[in-house]
């Protein structure tokens, strides 16, 4: 299982691409060499000051660990502020998302955090990645405590294809009312939708389609992500040779 199925209350059907084992260890190891960069730099500094040379070592120890704790919070507080990624999950292109495909909260990220104690570092990481791979929506136990998934957010080719295919001499216009339109409208449209399934959120293509429901007025018999790209389909074809 490499993807995560979700089916929405306006029965609106998403996939999400499960961040694979091997993108989730690199982005971890790109965040601990963050933090490990850090630590010694703070111990350098401390050092270069002197202050080790004081003869109070719970004074040094005190302020040592008090300097780290940036460190220490590091992956909670970056997937809090930047949702759900840290800078080495932005490098990856994945981000910890809820089960339902929507955002985290601060709450879950912080219950990850805390079992990432037991999954990884107790157990030198063995136990976290059995459970990614056991595991149905390939979660590690701080994952499943928390109701989240990691999704990868690299930009989906079928998508790419699907929005800038080109079109057939022998395709038919489903909507002709795309005539109403404008250049801007279209645009408009296409760049939304493409918005939409890059930040995998279906709650953008269902407004978007429902917009353009009552906008031309048509009662498509699809789902509306298929209502949105055969509409920017109808409109290219329309005036493609203008």
């Amino acid at each position: 299982m490499n993807r995560l199925l979700i089916n929405t209350p306006q029965n609106v059907k998403f996939e999400y691409k499960l961040a694979s084992l091997g993108s989730r260890i690199i982005a971890f190891s790109i965040d601990y060499f963050i933090i490990i960069c850090y630590s010694i730099l703070v111990f350098s500094v401390l050092s270069n000051i002197g202050l080790f040379k004081n003869t109070d070592s719970w004074l040094i120890s005190g302020l040592y660990m008090l300097l780290l704790l940036p460190a220490m919070f590091y992956p909670f507080l970056m997937e809090s502020f930047f949702h759900g990624q840290t800078a080495g999950k932005i490098i990856m292109k994945i981000k910890v998302v809820k089960v339902d495909g929507t955002r985290a909260t601060i709450y879950q990220y912080f219950v990850r955090w805390v079992c990432t104690i037991v999954d990884i570092f107790l157990c030198a990481g063995a136990l976290g990645i059995s459970s990614i791979i056991a595991t149905r929506n390939a979660q590690r136990i701080g994952d499943i405590a928390a109701d989240t998934a990691v999704i990868s957010i690299k930009e989906d080719m079928a998508i790419q294809q699907t929005l800038f295919s080109e079109i057939t001499k022998e395709y038919t216009i489903t909507f002709p009312q795309v005539m109403h339109l404008s250049d801007d409208d279209a645009n408009t449209i296409k760049e939304v939708y493409k918005k939409g399934y890059e930040r995998k959120d279906y709650n953008i293509i269902l407004a978007l389609s429902n917009k353009l429901v009552q906008l031309l007025d048509v009662k498509p018999q699809m789902r509306p992500e298929e209502f949105v790209d055969i509409v920017i389909k109808d409109y290219y074809y329309m005036f493609r040779d203008r």
